[in-house]
Order: structure tokens, then sequence, then C-alpha cells
């Protein structure tokens, strides 16, 4: 009997222990912050917001609805924003412009001094021009890129802080926010789910991704660097933590067209009016809460391997993942050991 007695008790603790462990799974289960994703055509690309915790749809409409005015007031192919009635007004009077879009032309401006004027928003002629992603494949001639090139040049802009007025004193300027309002909008829409209660989130626009914390079991969010000659490969993987929350990507990859074997891409070097050929990829990756104002990877992508790595020390916290078109893949110090 006594046997007997232990056999059971033993069998009773197993049992025990057994629904202790599927209690516990059950409510990790049970109460483990669930995951809600969203995805819409914004702003000229694919964005994907997912998110973990409570209120997660009125977060997600928060996060969206950031895109969308930011969009509202940038976008150059809306002839009622912003962006077309500064350009408009080119030539004949100053536009008084939101906070917002001040912002981003003041820091695209200080984009433009620190990269020597590789990135330039006033590279709207060209833009327009080359017309890639909006026309088919049509390459300017050499006298026809000439023609528009006096009218780029990011000096020329005239921004009165005071007033709120931006003004581009050549008829035909046009301004081209393209390379800054996604990013700033991503921005805009992190700190919305933050105010949200949100405390793990990943948002990917077009490529340009920014995260909040990690992920809810507590590993980092990976991002993946697109092979820009594979769209299914990977040329690299970036753990998203401690300093780095958000990598932003520009490529000969994202809009082009390929005629008579040569590709032209849709980022243009504003000094020349043609597309840089020793690079095909670029990607950034900061913590976009310690960085003063926006970063412009296409800038990067126009500067070159020698010249991109001497910009990036203007940058202080930022790194770099640099892909030639011959596909080898060159880091920055601070990624080298940690990709």
């Amino acid at each position: 009997m006594g046997f007997k007695y232990h056999k059971n008790k033993s069998y009773i603790l197993g049992c025990f222990v057994l629904l202790s462990i599927l209690g516990y799974v059950s409510y990790r289960i049970f109460y483990a912050p669930q995951m809600y994703s969203e995805t819409k055509i914004l702003m000229d690309t694919v964005i994907n917001v997912k998110v973990y915790g409570v209120d997660k749809k009125s977060a997600i409409a928060d996060a969206f609805y950031e895109f969308e005015r930011i969009q509202v007031i940038s976008d150059h192919f809306d002839p009622n924003s912003q962006v077309s009635k500064i350009n408009d007004m080119a030539g004949i009077s100053p536009v008084e412009v939101d906070e917002d879009l001040l912002k981003m032309i003041n820091d695209a401006i200080q984009i433009s001094e620190k990269t020597d004027g590789a990135f330039d928003i006033s590279i709207g002629p060209l833009t327009d021009l080359w017309g890639i992603g909006h026309k088919t494949d049509f390459v300017p001639t050499q006298e026809e890129i000439d023609k528009v090139l006096p009218l780029i040049g990011y000096r020329k802009i005239e921004v009165d802080n005071e007033k709120h007025t931006v003004y581009l004193p050549q008829k035909g300027m046009r301004l081209d926010l393209g390379g800054v309002a996604k990013d700033y909008a991503l921005n805009r829409a992190i700190e919305a789910l933050q105010k949200d209660g949100i405390h793990s989130a990943v948002i990917n626009a077009g490529g340009d991704v920014e995260v909040i914390g990690s992920k809810p079991d507590g590993d980092a969010w990976t991002i993946g660097v697109q092979n820009p000659r594979d769209k299914d490969g990977i040329v690299a993987r970036v753990p998203l933590k401690n300093d780095w929350n958000m990598t932003q990507s520009s490529g000969d990859y994202q809009r082009f067209f390929i005629k008579d074997g040569q590709r032209y891409a849709h980022i243009i070097d504003p000094k020349t009016g043609k597309q840089p050929t020793e690079l095909s990829g670029v990607t950034l990756v900061y913590d976009s809460s310690a960085i003063e104002g926006d970063i412009a990877s296409s800038g990067f992508l126009i500067l070159g391997l020698d010249r991109g790595m001497k910009a990036l020390k203007k940058f202080p916290g930022v790194e770099a993942i640099f892909v030639k078109t011959d596909g080898e893949v060159i880091l920055s110090p601070g990624l080298q050991n940690n990709t």
C-alpha cells in the first residue's frame, strides 16, 4: 500500500506540473500582446503598419492619418498641395506654408549642405523632365537636360521662418520633396503610435523602416537589406536595437526602366541631370530620436562610396550599407560587427 501511495503521489504531482505548464502556456497565449497589421498605398509607395498592444485599430488609423496629412501638403503631383502652390508661384511671390512643410524644407536644405548638394529638393524640373514612374521609357536629350539645369539649386530657395513663407525666385523652378516627405511622415506616424500607448510596432514605408521597442518576446526587430539585383535576395540583416531604430534605403531598383541595355532609375544627380552609376543601393541605419532633422539616403547614392563615407561623418550616429553596381557590399565601421 505504501508503494502504491507514493506512486499515486508522483502521478498527482506530475499531473499538477503538466497542468501548471499548460496553464502557463494558456495564460501566455491568452494574455500575450496580439498583433494587428494594415497596409495601404500612400505617398506613391506601399506602407505597412504592424502593432502589438491594446486599441490597435485606433492606433493604426492615427499612424496612417499622419502619412495622409503629410502627403496632402507635400505631394507636388497634387495641384492643390502647398508644394504645388510654391511651384506655381515661382518667380511671382512667396507662399505661406504649414509648420510641417517649413520644417521639411529647412531640413532638406541642411541635408543639401552636408551632402555638397548631392541631395537637392529643387530638382523638380529634372524629375518632371525624366518622369520615371510616370512616363514611359523616355530618355531626355542632353540639350533638354542642359535647359533645366540652371533652374536647380537649393541655395536659391528663399525661406522666411518668421512669416512661414517659401519662395522660388526663378520661374520654372519646382520643388520635389520625394526624398524627405515619406520619412518625415514615418517619424510622425511613430510618434502617433507612441502617444496611443503602443510599445511594440514596426512601420515599413516602401523599404524605409522604423520600429518601436522590440518584439513582444523581447527579440530585436531584424531588417533585411534587399539585394538590388535580386528582389528575393538579402545582402545584410540589421538588428534594430540599442542605438538603432530606423533604416532608410534608396536604390536604382525601386523605380526604373531599362532601355538599350541601360538602367535608368528615378534618383538623379542634380548637378549632371543623370543617374549615378557607382552604387545600386544605400541603406542608412540610425536612431531617429537622436538625429536632428531628416536624412536622405538618396543623397548618399548620388555621392558614391568614398564621398558617401566622408559625408557620414557629418551625421553622427548614422551608419550605412553601400551596395556597388558590381554587387560588392561595403559597411561603415559601426556596422561591421553588427550585421
